[in-house]
């Protein structure tokens, strides 16, 4: 008989110790899953950080870009001594209704009239807009810096059909001049900058995007076929300023905006630099 329970003893150890084995590995696996289960849902993992944006500049050395930031500052200071203040003698224009596009022209004044324009050839050279200079032939060029020095600038060409016009500073001095770029390549959604002279405050730098690449606008009766349409806020003064990439290339030529009764539209047009090409050579009328 006692031969006989330790044999039963025996026979039982064995499956026994194999089931309790069975179940510890089960605890341990339930307990691993349960863990991550918590680790998944209840502390979610926090996305790795993106990478700092990075802005190729045109003049940046290969593999050395500058950030977003230090990229538009290099930009803007290159860009800004070329933005000048175009100032034409006699009244100012007649005025504008609100609610429609409108040139940014100011409106009639006791003696003068201000605009915007940008330097692109070193000698001297300075792009605006028509209406900026009307049928002056001598305008006063305010240079930026320069303690707000003044000089005289002849009218040497005009282009009413694109509403630009081309200045030649009196002067034998070399000039800080902005690079054209090719208004052909923006798309919509690409980064600009609009500089100016909004209200007379010299230097001002707005920006935004290309909202429309080709809009269709007839202003004042005149039919403009492709103008760049951007949320880059021009006003009153931007008028002949120029619309820069993210290249420090001048794209367009600031020139209307819309104007809803005095409220605030973000819409505002700029000639594509493309269309400068005959009054730049020359050719244009």
């Amino acid at each position: 008989m006692k031969k006989n329970k330790k044999f039963q003893v025996k026979s039982l150890f064995w499956p026994a110790l194999f089931v309790g084995a069975l179940l510890v590995a089960s605890l341990a696996t339930n307990f691993t899953v349960f863990r991550g289960y918590l680790n998944q849902d209840l502390i979610p993992t926090m996305p790795t950080p993106a990478a700092p944006i990075q802005l190729s500049a045109g003049a940046a050395a290969a593999g050395n870009a500058p950030s977003m930031r230090d990229g538009v500052n290099r930009i803007l200071a290159l860009v800004q001594p070329a933005v000048v203040r175009v100032t034409k003698p006699g009244p100012g224009g007649e005025g504008q209704p609100t609610g429609g596009v409108a040139y940014l022209t100011p409106s009639g004044g006791p003696s003068e009239s201000t605009g915007s324009g940008v330097i692109v050839d070193d000698r001297g050279y300075v792009l605006t807009t028509f209406q900026t200079v009307g049928k002056a032939t001598l305008v006063k060029v305010t240079l930026a810096g320069d303690a707000g020095r003044q000089v005289l600038a002849d009218v040497i060409g005009v282009d009413t059909k694109t509403d630009l016009a081309l200045l030649k500073i009196r002067s034998q001095k070399t000039f800080p001049a902005v690079p054209l770029g090719n208004s052909d390549s923006l798309g919509v959604g690409d980064i600009v900058f609009a500089v100016g002279n909004p209200f007379g405050f010299a230097g001002t730098v707005t920006m935004g995007i290309v909202s429309s690449d080709s809009r269709k606008i007839n202003i004042g009766g005149v039919r403009y076929p492709d103008l760049i349409q951007t949320d880059a806020a021009v006003n009153e003064g931007n008028d002949g300023g120029p619309l820069v990439n993210l290249r420090g290339e001048v794209v367009g030529i600031n020139m209307a905006s819309v104007m809803p009764d005095h409220r605030y539209s973000g819409i505002g047009f700029a000639v594509p630099i493309n269309d400068a090409g005959a009054l730049l050579s020359g050719q244009a009328r």
